[in-house]
């Protein structure tokens, strides 16, 4: 092949559009893919979806970073399906039977346990009613 000749397949993959690709490019489609990157080096943004029932208390646990956390939702959502959403600052837990959200949990990573935020804390912490 001479210069300025084109080969089959950068032709095939720069310069023909598809039908099946929204007539782009293959190349086109390619690099408008997200890519998969090192854990912690991704763009802002970046989130998971993971299904999950939660226990007979209400709780349940998730995976991250290769430790595991602990997630209280609530009793009155005891063995009730939900989704979780994950992204960099905190955890969002959605009934997947009626898309209302249950609790939303800081990602605090040096805690074992990260406390719904949607809840108050009741009385602990805070001051003591003594008398």
């Amino acid at each position: 092949m001479g210069s300025g000749q084109i080969g089959s397949g950068e032709r095939y993959n720069e310069q023909r559009p598809h039908r099946a690709i929204g007539r782009r490019t293959p190349g086109e489609a390619y690099r408008a893919t997200p890519k998969a990157l090192p854990s912690g080096s991704g763009p802002r943004g970046h989130f998971r979806l993971r299904y999950d029932v939660t226990d007979s208390r209400g709780a349940m646990t998730l995976r991250r970073g290769g430790r595991l956390y602990h997630l209280n939702v609530g009793a009155a959502h005891a063995r009730r399906r939900v989704l979780a959403i994950v992204d960099e600052q905190e955890v969002t837990v959605v009934a997947l039977d009626t898309g209302e959200i249950l609790s939303t949990h800081l990602i605090e990573p040096d805690r074992r346990y990260w406390r719904n935020q949607r809840r108050d804390p009741g009385r602990w912490p805070g001051p003591r009613k003594t008398g």
